[in-house]
């Protein structure tokens, strides 16, 4: 990952961005009313002790992805967003995407997130089930500020096909997919998030400036692509974790694994030899190296498919940020 260059991308939206925390803290702060000298909590506080450990897991190091695809597009479009429903709908799918973090590591049996102890991890599934929960309620909560029926129905559908996505998983464990399935997983798990954003941002912007079809299409075949290339950018560097460091494994990747769940590095290896010891890489090197070659190129080649549909607009508008952020993820040489 290049971070000097997402760095330059992200603090030209960083106006944007704090908006957006700015709107996710408003939901957790302690307000009070007086009432005869009292003060009245509002309904949405929790526990103060673990009120704290929630908003750190929000609010500790993230590169918010998907709601800088929101601003970008907002950016792109020269859209002004007088009643603020960008910011909102940031925040919404910002919560959503922290809920659905939440119930992964349930699944996983993860101990850590975002380096700190996850919350089954720390406490036990039920609470994380329930704070998974809470936080997608308070998503909800956004969403119908803004009030829009079609930005729900978005939002609705594409959480449906995460939920898809890891029903299916759970089912086909042990089953080394097709290549072409595990795309399409991974367009169920991550790229619906963010077009379900792209998509009601879209529609929003629409509300008050008509933007053709073809280039709204162009913007959402660049977050699918994009989304898609991230993504595969995540099990690359889990699988390479694994490898890198024998005793000390990655938890997620290992946790897949373990799982027998298997993204596009341990697929290729399983593919060209069915006999290879994917639990123990270190004795894999010769396939560990095609299947790292092999990836690394379909991660580039899907990024790149991504820069081709946004530079369709390039003589419209100014598509330099979404350049950008793909080459963020390319991997280059022996990276």
């Amino acid at each position: 990952m290049n971070k000097k260059l997402f760095k330059e991308i992200s603090d030209c939206f960083n106006k944007d961005l704090t908006l957006m925390e700015n709107e996710m803290k408003s939901l957790f702060l302690e307000e009070f009313s007086n009432v005869e000298g009292q003060g009245i909590m509002s309904p949405l506080c929790l526990n103060a002790e673990f009120q704290k450990e929630v908003l750190n897991f929000l609010f500790n190091k993230s590169k918010r992805l998907r709601p800088l695809a929101i601003f970008m597009i907002k950016d792109l479009l020269n859209f002004e967003d007088k009643e603020n429903k960008l910011i909102k709908l940031a925040a919404a799918l910002e919560l959503l995407h922290s809920a659905t973090l939440v119930h992964d590591d349930i699944i996983d049996e993860a101990k850590v997130r975002r380096s700190l102890p996850a919350f089954n991890f720390k406490y036990n599934s039920k609470i994380a089930v329930i704070l998974g929960d809470y936080l997608l309620s308070l998503s909800l909560k956004l969403l119908s500020e803004i009030g829009s029926a079609q930005v729900f129905s978005y939002f609705s559908e594409n959480t449906l096909n995460i939920c898809k996505g890891e029903i299916n998983q759970f089912f086909d464990r042990g089953k080394p997919p097709k290549m072409e399935e595990y795309i399409q997983k991974s367009k169920d798990k991550t790229s619906s998030l963010f077009l379900a954003g792209a998509k009601s941002a879209l529609h929003l912007i629409n509300e008050k400036q008509t933007v053709e079809n073809s280039y709204q299409n162009a913007i959402l075949d660049y977050i699918l692509n994009f989304s898609l290339g991230f993504q595969i950018y995540d099990d690359i560097l889990n699988f390479k974790s694994d490898f890198e460091n024998p005793l000390k494994p990655n938890d997620k990747a290992s946790s897949d694994i373990k799982n027998g769940i298997y993204t596009i590095c341990t697929l290729y290896m399983i593919e060209r030899n069915y006999l290879c010891d994917i639990m123990n890489l270190n004795k894999e090197q010769k396939f560990y190296k095609e299947a790292l070659e092999f990836s690394n190129n379909y991660l580039n080649n899907t990024l790149k498919k991504a820069q081709n549909s946004i530079e369709q607009l390039k003589n419209i508008y100014n598509t330099e940020f979404f350049i950008k952020l793909a080459n963020v993820f390319k991997i280059e040489g022996n990276e």
